[in-house]
């Protein structure tokens, strides 16, 4: 991946479309890599500058695995748009509101969790459930290979795997609702309701790869310039190289990156 801060002219090229907007994922991205997820926590020159771009783009969004309102409670920043569960949920007027599609499986995910807590009673794994989605972490796994295999061997076995999408995530197994929604489906409808017309997002996992290819699915459309910037690490997946047009090299150079486009975002509204 050709490294952003070699290319910013092309970014202060599609900031001049307006409306403009910037969409970010959340751990690993503008959150470093913590041994468990409530230890997690945003980088505060994240924060600062997201706040500020908040009040000069038409929109500023985080999409997350994790619930919109732990995202929301992370970033705390009004203006901001909150998406949660890969983009099965929305933090909206108070409330957080879960996509049609994916409203039976929160209880499907319940059992599947009872269940694997029961199989995989192992040291250093956990299980959280998200409610329409849940994530098996085996990052604090002694053998960390070991443990991923058992886990999918207790897939395998479980009833409930079978009417559930399965995904690989950092140090992570995901298990969500077999819907055809993800990041790329909400930014694809994020550009379509603020009527964007230039964008970037921001992401290190496999399930922003979905959003990588929504942004390259518009190349064709002359109304929209859009980037997917990769957030490298030793743990990112092959496939955000291939997918990505820019690299930033972690956390501490999203944060010049934002501190950047701070700077050199127009006021869009």
């Amino acid at each position: 991946m050709p490294y952003l801060f070699d290319h910013l002219d092309l970014i202060k090229q599609a900031l001049r479309q307006s409306p403009f907007g910037l969409i970010t994922d959340v751990d690993g991205t503008i959150s470093p890599t913590a041994p468990t997820p409530a230890q997690a926590e945003v980088s505060p020159l994240c924060r600062q500058y997201l706040s500020i771009l908040s009040e000069k783009l038409a929109l500023v969004a985080a999409i997350s695995g994790r619930p919109a309102l732990e995202a929301k409670n992370m970033l705390q920043i009004d203006k901001m748009v909150y998406i949660g569960n890969h983009g099965l949920e929305r933090w909206s007027e108070g409330h957080t509101e879960l996509v049609d599609e994916a409203e039976e499986y929160p209880k499907v995910i319940k059992a599947a969790v009872k269940e694997l807590s029961r199989l995989l009673a192992i040291d250093g794994i956990s299980i959280e459930d998200k409610g329409a989605t849940a994530t098996i972490h085996y990052r604090l796994c002694p053998e960390p290979e070991l443990a991923k295999e058992k886990i999918h061997a207790a897939l395998k076995d479980l009833a409930q795997a079978r009417h559930l999408r399965i995904m690989e995530g950092k140090m992570a197994v995901n298990l969500l609702p077999p819907v055809s929604i993800n990041k790329g489906t909400t930014v694809l409808a994020l550009i379509r309701d603020y009527q964007l017309r230039g964008g970037i997002y921001l992401g290190d996992e496999y399930t922003d790869i979905d959003a990588f290819r929504a942004l390259h699915s518009t190349a064709g459309n002359l109304a929209f310039q859009g980037f997917a910037i990769g957030v490298t690490s030793p743990e990112m997946p092959e496939g955000l190289v291939s997918e990505a047009d820019f690299s930033l090299n972690g956390v501490a150079d999203v944060e010049r990156f934002l501190q950047w486009l701070s700077r050199n975002a127009p006021e869009s509204g």
